[in-house]
Order: C-alpha cells, then sequence, then structure tokens
C-alpha cells in the first residue's frame, strides 16, 4: 500500500471520527432508575413490587441579559434569571393486597403519575449604588440618591397529577 493510499485512508478515518464526535450523545431527556426492594421482601416476608421510573435532565436555556438605562450606574440584571426546562416522567407502580375483609374484592392497589412538562426561572439579582450617573444638568456630576436592590423572584410552571387507586 502506497503512503498516499495511507495517508487518505487516515485523513478519511479523522473526518469520520471528527463528524461522528461532533453528533450530539444526548440520546434521552431523562435517566432510568431501578429501586431495589430485595432486601424490604426478604426482611418483611411478602412480594413487593418493582418500582421503575425516570428522573428528569434539567436542561438551561439562555440567561436574560442586562438591560441598561440612563436612570442607573449599573446595568439591570446583574444577575440574569436563567430558565431551566424538563419534562416530570410518567410512573407507574402496582402492588398485590390481601383480602383483609371478606365482602371486599380489593386485591391490587396501584399509583400512576402523568407526564408534564416543568419550566423554572432561577431567582436574579439587581442593584444600583447611591450615586446617579453623570447628569447634564449638574455640570457632569452625579447625583445623590437612595441605593437600591432588587430581588428576581424564582418561578416554576408545572402541571403534576398523580392517580391512586384500588381495584
Amino acid at each position: 500500500m502506497s503512503i498516499n493510499v495511507r495517508g487518505t485512508i487516515a485523513v478519511l478515518a479523522g473526518c469520520l471520527a471528527a463528524a461522528t464526535g461532533a453528533t450530539p450523545a444526548f440520546a434521552s431527556a431523562n435517566v432510568p432508575i431501578e429501586v431495589p426492594l430485595g432486601g424490604v421482601e426478604s426482611a418483611l416476608h411478602t412480594d413487593l413490587p418493582e418500582l421503575r421510573t425516570e428522573a428528569p435532565v434539567p436542561i438551561p436555556g439562555a440567561p436574560e441579559g442586562p438591560s441598561y438605562s440612563q436612570d442607573h450606574v449599573l446595568p439591570q440584571h446583574t444577575l440574569p434569571r436563567l430558565p431551566v426546562s424538563t419534562d416530570l416522567p410518567a410512573t407507574e407502580a402496582g402492588m398485590t393486597v390481601p383480602q383483609l375483609l371478606p365482602a371486599e374484592r380489593t386485591d391490587r392497589i396501584g399509583l400512576s403519575t402523568e407526564g408534564s412538562p416543568v419550566h423554572t426561572l432561577t431567582p436574579g439579582a439587581s442593584v444600583n449604588p447611591p450615586l446617579s450617573g453623570p447628569r447634564p444638568e449638574r455640570l457632569g456630576l452625579p447625583q445623590v440618591s437612595a441605593p437600591q436592590a432588587a430581588l428576581g423572584a424564582p418561578d416554576v410552571q408545572a402541571e403534576p397529577g398523580a392517580d391512586l387507586a384500588m381495584g
């Protein structure tokens, strides 16, 4: 094999590796979780359900940028609010229960939750020192004012729900 062919294969392999490395490896927005209950089953001498769900992975968005005003020396939203969004996964768990009363036909209890999107905003902060910017009417001198501090409250928006059923 000549050196040109080897070089071409090496360049082609490098481009292929770079192309596959550039693709996103983010396959799912949730991380699967399985709760091991084997020790509880042996300690209580009963059958317990398998509990599987997924943990949401928060995905941060772009923060709000600072805004400038003539009345403030420092920009507003000094500590920007960061939006974060994710999806709460649907979860189901069920378990057989012994019949406590002969007249009752309840032999299973189940819990299910629906998936729902979650949108949040982290807290933010703005400050303004006790001096204003240069004032032309005061020959470029700043004006003394009361110091100001503001906090942006955190915000959470979701529609979670759950159903508990006996049957």
